[in-house]
This record gives C-alpha cells, structure tokens and sequence, in this order.
C-alpha cells in the first residue's frame, strides 16, 4: 500500500467516525425537541387558542360564520349589479369567488357542528382543532371578498369602507422640475469627420 492510499483510508474512516457520533448526539436530543415542539400551545392569527373556553370559542365561531354571510352577501350584490350592466368579465370574477365564499362558509358549518360535538364530550384536542379551521376558513373568506371588490375595481379593496388616505411629501425633495434646462446652457458638439472626402 502507498502512502496516498494509506491517508484516502485514514480520511475517510475518520469522516465515517465523525458521522456516526453526531448522529448518535442528534438522536439523543431528538425526544427533547420533539417534547418542546409539543408543549408549545396552538396560537392562530397570534391568539392563544388553548385559552378559551370552550364557550368563548362557540361565540366567537357564532360570530365569524355571521361575519362570513354578510360578506356572502356584499359579494352577491355586486354580482348583481354586474349583470345588470351586461359586463360579462365581472360576472365571471365575482361568480368565481361567490363559490369559493359558499365553499368556505359550508366548510366553517360542517366544522362548527364538530366543535360542539368536541366539546359536549370535552375533548380539548379536538374543539382546539376545529376552532384553528374555522379561524382559516374565516380568513381565506376575507381574502376572497378582497378578490371581489377587485374584480369590480374598487379602489379602496384591502382598506375598508371610510379610510382616508393621504400623501406626505418630504421637504428635502425640489419643487422645480430639474428636467428644463435653460436654453442658453446647452453647448452643442460636432466630433471631427473621419474622412476628407466624406
């Protein structure tokens, strides 16, 4: 045997050495990751979901379904309106998220009545579970009612009814357009011509 050969040997004998000992320490810290990730309680649009009670969770479903028709029905009005100008194009947007609106709305029911299976048998895992979906449901309803009023070309989609916007310009920034030049300071150059005979 060569000496390379000898040191290609020692190389990878140590790099397989290496290997196997920080697999053995990852999988020793392994479980205690694992109970860390476990302990940490469920938190949905940066609430605490474990921290209500079962019977805030009920209301506040209560409410976000009763949020979700009357969007259902803003969006079904617009869609109204749009066939009543013929625009085909807005027709066919609103009619798009009008089911997608439907879709999340029979969604959040069908899991609002699991809820209240959860917690007639108190299971906590599970009332938790469907209280998060129903949370997701109400949020891609929101996102589509956005989608709508951008399908009819409401300006103030994503901003809400009454919201003032306004503009602010920084006084470090010049009033004078800097793009006219006075016609006096523009010297003109001719370059030389290559040729004498062109």
């Amino acid at each position: 045997m060569n000496k390379r050969s000898i040191w290609q040997w020692v190389a990878v004998s140590a790099l397989v050495l290496g290997g196997v000992r920080v697999g053995v320490a990852r999988a020793q810290t392994a479980p205690a990751n694992a109970q860390q990730q476990q302990q940490q309680p469920a938190v949905v649009g940066r609430r605490d979901v474990t921290t209500l009670t079962p019977q805030q969770q009920l209301r506040a479903v209560s409410r976000m379904i009763e949020q979700m028709v009357v969007a259902r029905r803003t969006v079904s009005q617009m869609l109204d309106r749009a066939q009543q100008e013929h625009d085909i194009i807005k027709v066919n947007c609103l009619n798009d998220k009008l089911t997608q609106i439907d879709v999340a709305i029979r969604s959040a029911r069908e899991h609002q009545e699991l809820l209240q299976t959860a917690v007639s048998v108190n299971n906590n895992n599970q009332r938790n579970h469907e209280y998060s979906l129903i949370t997701i449901f109400q949020q891609r309803e929101q996102a589509l009612e956005i989608e709508a009023r951008q399908c009819v070309g409401e300006e103030s989609a994503g901003f809400g009814e009454g919201t003032e916007i306004g503009v602010r310009v920084a006084p470090t920034i010049p009033t004078e357009d800097l793009d006219l030049v006075p016609g006096g300071l523009i010297e003109v150059y001719v370059p030389p011509t290559l040729s004498p005979v062109r």
